[in-house]
């Protein structure tokens, strides 16, 4: 099957994670070509909270509904506490990985069908090791966040 993402759009993508705005040209063009298209429709679970974390997704197109549990009244409740669209991330935040403890931190449910780019935490790791400043890159740019 032919990808319907364009390596512009790719990369776009990638860029416009404020983590990975630093990225060479050459860097982005890489990490682009480790991205898988993946499709979701309406109602699937993309992500679910308390799994561990083993990869991002960037979002071409479609929406999504971020979903945590709280307990009220000794019940689990489940409430919505975002909506992602086109060219947010799912597992990034604008310090760069979003989950601490390596587990999600919600569960994220597709509102329509969707396509996205499946980033595999292995091969980031694996880009990373080639690209030795890339984690310098994440952990300076973290460092200039305010708490």
């Amino acid at each position: 099957m032919d990808d319907l993402v364009d390596l512009t759009t790719k990369k776009s993508l990638i860029k416009n994670q404020a983590c990975f705005a630093q990225l060479t040209d050459e860097e982005a063009t890489e990490l682009a070509g480790i991205l898988a298209e993946k499709r979701f429709s309406a109602g699937d679970t993309i992500v679910t909270e308390g799994d561990p974390v083993d990869s991002v997704y960037f979002i071409v197109s479609g929406t999504a509904d971020v979903r945590h549990v709280t307990i009220k009244d000794n019940q689990p409740q489940v409430e919505s506490v975002a909506k992602l669209s086109e060219e947010d991330a799912i597992g990034l935040n604008e310090t760069g990985f979003y989950s601490l403890s390596g587990r999600r931190t919600a569960t994220v449910v597709a509102a329509t069908d969707m396509l996205l780019l499946h980033l595999r935490i292995p091969a980031f790791h694996g880009f990373a090791l080639a690209h030795s400043h890339v984690s310098e890159l994440m952990r300076r740019y973290t460092a200039t966040i305010p708490s």
